[in-house]
């Protein structure tokens, strides 16, 4: 095995593939069993152990989890910065302040300005409301130093409309804003291709038009295309498995209860150039995979 000298400086780990809503652009892994609380802590050790610096928890719904709560600590006891990605339904009073004082980000899903752009979407039909009254909260919430991101899938439903929600990112004072490609990577997102892919040139539209609404802010925009989607980062399964992506084919390189992380990093044949300092994972000028 040849010598690494970098390993990836963030991870998104899909811990679990339920989820509450059944988006139809939705590519997240179905039916696959969740770990248990203890393997799900060793996976934060390995990964903590290698040296990864960010941890992204998503999904499916990652609040699906019964002690994510206890998850997110212990991610952070062991000096990781720590994100969520979650569709915010679940998301109460409660649970919304120990999110903003305990993560470093928190990434929110939102397709459309409008409860009617959502649901065209296939999302809840009180998903816009839901997001916008919990970045009401946040915006005035003084406590902690989490950041809000908001992450768009744009697709042939909604991409004429995607701007309109510039308005909420200045308003609310949302660090960054990531379009999404609509990518028909596996299962729903398959099946329902016909239905939401969008050509690259109206990708590339949608998203001029949203930094043109974002004025002076448009340095808090950015755009994923198709072909870029998962391979930023390494993806980890709620099995563990470790997958990466080229071309909208995936592989999976490794499991992280069963293999040497290092021989994982090895499989995936890249080097990644690791950050001098962890706490510009922090700060907005550095690319974030959350």
């Amino acid at each position: 095995m040849r010598e690494l000298k970098y390993i990836p400086n963030s991870v998104c780990w899909n811990i679990t593939s339920r989820c509450n809503e059944a988006c139809k652009f939705c590519y997240r892994e179905t039916n696959m069993k969740d770990l248990t609380f203890e393997e799900q802590k060793k996976v934060i050790d390995v990964l903590a152990s290698v040296g990864i610096l960010k941890l992204t928890f998503a999904g499916g719904e990652p609040l699906l989890i019964p002690r994510i709560n206890d998850l997110i600590l212990y991610a952070k006891s062991k000096g990781l910065v720590v994100s969520m990605t979650s569709n915010a339904i679940l998301i109460d009073e409660k649970q919304l302040k120990f999110l903003l004082e305990n993560l470093d980000w928190l990434t929110l899903s939102l397709d459309g300005a409008t409860d009617e752009i959502q649901t065209l979407m296939t999302r809840h039909s009180k998903h816009a409301t839901k997001v916008k009254e919990i970045l009401e909260y946040a915006s005035a919430y003084k406590k902690g130093k989490c950041r809000i991101k908001i992450n768009t899938v744009v697709s042939k439903k909604n991409y004429k409309n995607v701007q309109d929600i510039a308005h909420l990112v200045k308003k609310y004072n949302v660090t960054r804003w990531k379009l999404m490609q609509f990518t028909p990577l596996r299962s729903y997102a398959k099946e329902a291709q016909s239905e939401f892919e969008i050509r690259n040139d109206e990708f590339v539209s949608a998203y001029n038009k949203a930094k043109l609404a974002m004025g002076s802010m448009v340095n808090r925009v950015e755009a994923t295309c198709s072909n870029d989607i998962e391979q930023e980062t390494f993806t980890v399964f709620p099995n563990a498995d470790v997958r990466v992506a080229k071309n909208l084919q995936e592989k999976t390189i490794g499991n992280l209860l069963r293999d040497n992380p290092g021989e994982i990093w090895a499989r995936d044949g890249r080097e990644y150039k690791q950050l001098n300092m962890r706490t510009k994972f922090l700060e907005r000028d550095v690319d974030l995979i959350a």
